[in-house]
């Protein structure tokens, strides 16, 4: 779906390059998010990042290599970049942006983990999170009560003190 930017003018959607379903050729094709402001003749337009989407041999390369070692050395770096095609930093940063989705995952499964816990031991969150005070200035609060149309309790001072 387009996002609308600041001047009203729709950019280019791309999908995530990890997750998109299909590349035309091997190598990284970049997409610049403004080439349609900038093919309508639109001055002042300021040159957006460029994203590039890899190929499936190259994902695969990738995921693959992510499996058996999650950290690469600055020579591992090149070497992989070189054998895929793609630069350096495009390789650093594709490592750095998969241990990050892997941290987020594995935070994810921790905190399933734990309410599925919870939830077998008998923990009901219901009775945890009733806000509703049940008293209010030492009166009962019903559901049919109405806490302004109650009377102040009777307070005798001094008398029998």
């Amino acid at each position: 779906s387009p996002a609308s930017s600041s001047s009203g003018n729709f950019s280019q959607f791309t999908p995530d390059s990890a997750t998109s379903p299909h590349s035309a050729s091997s190598s990284p094709q970049p997409v610049t998010k403004f080439q349609k402001g900038r093919e309508d003749g639109m001055v002042g337009m300021r040159k957006g990042k460029t994203r590039t989407a890899f190929s499936q041999e190259q994902l695969q390369t990738l995921h693959q290599r992510f499996q058996n070692q999650k950290y690469l050395s600055p020579q591992q770096i090149r070497d992989l970049a070189a054998a895929l095609g793609l630069t350096y930093k495009q390789v650093k940063t594709w490592f750095q942006n998969r241990r990050m989705k892997l941290k987020r995952c594995q935070k994810h499964n921790l905190w399933t983990e734990r309410a599925q816990c919870l939830m077998q031991s008998g923990f009901q969150p219901s009775t945890y999170l009733e806000v509703r005070p049940k008293f209010h200035q030492g009166y009962p609060i019903t559901a049919a009560s109405n806490i302004q149309t109650m009377s102040p309790p009777c307070q005798h001072y001094g008398a029998g003190q």
